[in-house]
């Protein structure tokens, strides 16, 4: 029953005019991003030679050591450390922090795309419970035999599937277009630092694992206008509140952890998985395990108070 829900929301949410005009600006600003890449891309005679690279990474680990010393702040320290390390195995290495422009670059610079798909899925999420209520079809999904959960269910699932398809549309149209235009030239190798050591990692791989680490904030925003939006019924309030916090809540809670451990249990502290793979949490003692703890928390909370007042609705039949 469940599975034939999805089905019937899917169908439903790919009828609507506005589903194409999300899928239509997004390739609009793949198009728009592979034109500005191309006219402006990074030749091999603009790179600079080995010793200028060199130079500035020496100087760049000089003003992070200075930045080491002088902060207090976990995530500026672990920041100017992992950093510093990454410097020194460049040098030790011989691998160029600049390259030309090629499909890793583009894949790379069209992660600001994933911002507007957080918005496309803030709307849907907003708007697939409020609009069966404003439009009084509602009704008809009741007097069915599915159940009340059944039906929540199945809107909210299709909702993070749609996510996940406009995300692995952006990527997949990135590789295809930037392998055209762009090709394979430069390193296919990513620097990361972990437990204290420099890791050499596929560069597709952590690209990927990019893209997707950011479906965990689109998830969270999500199950929170879909919250809202099942509480009060207003799609307007639940997209106004998630995108918000889309924008403001990272921010927000960078600046609380100047001040206190307590930023840590913040929502924005622990959707940014990537730190645990790149330059550390923001506050000392955060670990993967304990993100996820606090992320199944809020979800299970934005989803039980969803459930609940759903559940709880009077729908006159």
């Amino acid at each position: 029953m469940l599975l034939k829900l999805i089905q019937n929301e899917w169908m439903k949410l790919f009828s609507r005019i506005g589903t194409y005009v999300m899928c239509g600006i997004l390739l609009l600003g793949l198009v728009t991003t592979a034109a500005f890449t191309f006219y402006t891309k990074t030749q091999e005679e603009d790179l600079p030679s080995k010793e200028q690279w060199e130079q500035e990474l020496l100087q760049e680990n000089e003003n992070l050591a200075v930045d080491e010393q002088e902060t207090n702040n976990n995530y500026i320290l672990n920041y100017a450390r992992s950093n510093q390390a990454i410097n020194t195995y460049r040098i030790e290495n011989d691998i160029s922090p600049y390259e030309v422009t090629n499909v890793w670059t583009y894949i790379e610079s069209n992660n600001m795309l994933i911002q507007l798909i957080g918005v496309f899925i803030i709307i849907v999420g907003a708007s697939i419970v409020a609009h069966e209520f404003n439009k009084g079809t509602i009704k008809l999904l009741l007097v069915r035999s599915a159940s009340r959960n059944q039906i929540l269910a199945s809107k909210f699932i299709t909702t993070i599937l749609f996510g996940l398809f406009l995300l692995a549309l952006l990527f997949g149209l990135s590789f295809v277009v930037g392998s055209i235009l762009f090709g394979f030239d430069g390193t296919a190798v990513h620097l990361s630092y972990i437990d204290g050591e420099v890791v050499e990692r596929s560069r597709i791989l952590f690209l990927g694992l990019s893209y997707l680490s950011s479906s965990v904030k689109l998830v969270m925003l999500t199950s929170f206008a879909f919250m809202i939006s099942t509480i009060f019924r207003n799609e307007t309030i639940a997209i106004a509140l998630s995108v918000m916090l889309m924008f403001v809540g990272s921010q927000a809670t960078n600046i609380l952890a100047l001040f206190t451990d307590w930023a840590k249990y913040s929502l924005f502290a622990n959707t940014n998985l990537d730190v645990y793979f790149t330059n550390g949490p923001m506050v000392e003692g955060m670990t993967l395990l304990f993100s996820v703890v606090v992320l199944i928390i809020y979800l299970s909370l934005f989803l039980f108070l969803a459930f609940l007042f759903f559940k709880k609705r009077d729908v006159s039949i």
